[in-house]
């Protein structure tokens, strides 16, 4: 079981484990420093010279045809003797546009159709691969051109291609899905959360703290596979706009869920009070989206934010004395660190393993809460049930009970305070009194035992005693136990109950 912040904060930093990126698997890029790019005005089936006056040299993170038809030189050098002869090569073009690709002057193909407008275009792929024939490639520097448009999407991204290059033919979802790979671990731990305290939630218990566990697994869940979805299915570019809309729509109601589990388990508030807070904290999360142009700082300070939120409740909570409140604090410093202190780092590599660390300690949190609430409830039922056998002592003294006895057409109704034991005798019940005498009366044990009062203790499926007659209690080598009672007779104990029997004396006699 998980104890110490620090402990925690370790746990999490091992899950931080780097996941690789889809820029990391290419061979050979474009040389990003020597783009030049002209408007498309002409013939788009005819190459330019790339001397005109609207032509521009950019770097590679300046490429944008948002808006607009482009065409772009660029130089790829080329060493055929580190490329094995029998592996295909592949031209990626990954980034929000629609492409038709020419090396050395030969066409390769397109990614969709570019076009000037929105009635001409027909939108690419976001990540796309076009067979490059070996015989086209030369030693040395080779000249790629690309006539690219993108005239669709509702977004306008500040990074809208994101690389180019040459690598071994694949279709491109399968280096992409080699890149996600390492988060199927962390989706299994997400998975895992919702389902188990979904559970909890519909079980009882703690159900508003588990509901709100289980809701910011699920919409965990939901942003990983909205990630990951980039390297299961080659979507068109205009779907990209929405991925990324979404991805930060996730990252803000996981932090709004994150600080209605906080306020919920430190405020003591009203369930409007809490609410009027997470308002304001909803306030702040849309003015952070607002403030930051690009998706991925969108979706780090949408995080941060509700990150530093907690943390300011959390100090509070800490200075409250509030139990649980410093383990909390310690955790929300540490993501706060990693995503203040790194953010690119973080937002690129270690988002979702930090998400997965907080929820495992969310996890162990509640479930410790849990725990102790149980334990709780556990000792505040055994205070009620020597409370009630307290009481039935002083009332059985004063008023004792008064129990229905029924034996040959007659009925008795007997004090309870004078039957010291009761056995079954077939059909029948043996009636032991506190004077030694025993009456025979027509019913069945179990019939007798919901009408008599607490401190009546079935020890044996044939015998029930009154509590108030023992005076002793005695086990035998074999294991076997057996009560004594004042009245000088003793009735055996079932091996399988003796432990509950010997709790139930020590608390009566309480």
């Amino acid at each position: 079981m998980i104890r110490t912040p620090l402990t925690l904060l370790l746990t999490l930093l091992l899950l931080a484990l780097p996941p690789g990126s889809a820029a990391a698997q290419r061979l050979v890029a474009l040389d990003a420093a020597s783009l030049r790019v002209c408007a498309a005005n002409g013939e788009t089936g005819t190459i330019p010279d790339f001397t005109g006056e609207d032509c521009a040299n950019i770097a590679m993170s300046g490429l944008d045809p948002q808006g607009r038809q482009i065409w772009v030189r660029a130089e790829i050098d080329w060493d055929d003797t580190h490329w094995p002869r029998d592996r295909p090569i592949g031209l990626f073009i990954s980034g929000k546009a629609s492409s038709t690709a020419w090396l050395n002057g030969h066409e390769l193909g397109s990614n969709g159709r570019p076009g000037p407008d929105r009635a001409t275009e027909i939108p690419g792929r976001m990540d796309a691969v076009l067979y490059v024939p070996r015989e086209r490639l030369l030693a040395g520097r080779n000249e790629l051109v690309l006539l690219m448009s993108a005239q669709h999407g509702f977004l306008e991204l500040g990074w809208p291609v994101h690389w180019i290059a040459l690598e071994r033919y694949q279709p491109p979802t399968s280096m992409l899905a080699a890149a996600y790979a390492p988060s199927l671990v962390t989706l299994g731990v997400l998975v895992l959360g919702f389902i188990f305290f979904a559970a909890m939630a519909i079980r009882g218990g703690d159900r508003e703290g588990s509901a709100l566990i289980s809701a910011m697994s699920l919409i965990a869940v939901a942003q990983l596979l909205i990630e990951t979805s980039r390297g299961l299915y080659a979507y068109l570019y205009p779907m990209h706009d929405l991925r990324l809309v979404l991805i930060v729509a996730c990252t803000a109601a996981f932090g709004l869920t994150l600080i209605a589990y906080l306020l919920h388990r430190f405020s003591g508030l009203s369930l409007s009070a809490r609410l009027l807070r997470l308002l304001g904290v909803g306030a702040l999360l849309i003015a952070v989206v607002q403030i930051h142009p690009g998706y991925d700082a969108k979706t780090l300070y949408a995080f941060q934010a509700s990150i530093l939120a907690g943390l300011a409740w959390c100090g509070v909570w800490v200075w409250q004395r509030k139990p649980g409140a410093r383990a909390h604090l310690a955790v929300l410093a540490g993501l706060a660190a990693l995503a203040v202190l790194f953010p690119e780092l973080f937002i690129d590599r270690y988002f979702y393993q930090a998400i997965a660390g907080l929820l495992l300690f969310l996890f162990a949190q509640h479930a410790i809460a849990l725990v102790n609430e149980r334990r709780i409830r556990a000792l505040e039922a055994t205070r009620a049930d020597r409370l009630e056998i307290a009481l039935s002592q002083a009332r059985q003294k004063d008023h004792p009970v008064q129990i229905e006895l029924v034996s040959a057409g007659r009925t008795d109704y007997i004090a309870s305070d004078r039957i010291a034991q009761l056995k079954a005798a077939g059909d029948y019940v043996e009636v032991h009194f506190e004077n030694g005498q025993t009456s025979l009366y027509t019913g069945s044990l179990s019939g007798l035992e919901a009408s008599l009062p607490p401190t009546f203790l079935r020890v044996h499926r044939s015998h029930i005693v009154n509590t108030s007659f023992v005076s002793a209690l005695e086990r035998d080598a074999s294991g076997v136990g057996r009560l004594i009672l004042s009245n000088g007779m003793d009735v055996p104990i079932s091996r399988r109950i003796l432990p509950k029997v010997r709790t139930a004396l020590a608390e009566a006699a309480e």
